[in-house]
């Protein structure tokens, strides 16, 4: 493909509608098991803000008065080696929590940046503790968040010393295909995220170096297809299987 295959998501600046902000209340996992009225209530609690390409959404270190929800667009989350580098950790996309779930105004550990145009719903902290004591059930998604970034933090840190490049490449593509994965009619699964290799190294805990060789090596193989910012994955069951081997 001579060119780039990722649609933009959120390609203009403009004001998330109420029936875009109740589709993501209900599918985001902090949300989603109330009810359409109980989704109506919580959204007088939000306010939606827009973010133009490149923009920072929170930075780390920085104090954070709240939480932010994407409802459109992708987000890039990075976080700052001791080095003074910055690495990428993940990418959020449509019902991702951004931010620390805390009712008072805390430091954030990670930076995040729109990586186009996008809108997210923000969540004061000051209202968070309103929020829990009227719908217990998001107290404890949170709870069940709060323990998933934790297993995935520790698998990641074990992921470093215990697997291979290849491996934990694989991981990530296999990552972010269940969250932007798109299937196409050749059968093949296009990510809809403009991915830099250095995201990919990042999440995958590698040199760009490494992750560059190691795409080229899946690209060989036929597991892969890709381009400029763009990765397509043309044979999962061998993606599934170098990850896990």
């Amino acid at each position: 493909m001579a060119r780039n295959p990722v649609r933009s998501s959120c390609a203009h600046p403009h004001e998330c509608s109420l029936e875009v902000r109740l589709k993501v209340l209900a599918r985001s996992p902090l949300t989603s098991a109330l009810s359409r009225e109980d989704h109506l209530d919580l959204d007088r609690y939000l306010t939606a803000l827009g973010w133009a390409a490149g923009d920072p959404l929170i930075l780390a270190g920085e104090q954070a008065h709240g939480t932010l929800m994407v409802v459109a667009g992708r987000v890039r989350i990075t976080k700052d080696t001791i080095d003074g580098r910055e690495v990428t950790v993940d990418i959020a996309g449509p019902g991702d929590i951004i931010g620390p779930l805390h009712t008072f105004a805390s430091p954030a550990t990670e930076s995040a940046w729109a990586m186009e145009t996008s809108c997210t719903l923000y969540l004061p902290a000051t209202a968070l503790e309103t929020v829990v004591q009227r719908y217990p059930t998001i107290a404890l998604a949170i709870m069940r968040m709060q323990q998933e970034q934790l297993a995935r933090s520790r698998a990641r840190k074990t992921a470093q010393a215990t697997t291979s490049v290849e491996q934990r490449v694989a991981a990530t593509l296999a990552h972010l295909d269940a969250k932007f994965g798109d299937s196409r009619h050749d059968g093949s699964r296009l990510l809809q995220v403009r991915l830099r290799r250095e995201d990919i190294a990042g999440m995958a805990g590698t040199t760009i170096e490494s992750a560059s060789r190691t795409l080229a090596k899946m690209k060989a193989a036929g597991t892969i297809d890709s381009g400029r910012e763009w990765i397509a994955i043309t044979d999962r069951d061998a993606l599934a299987e170098l990850a896990a081997s």
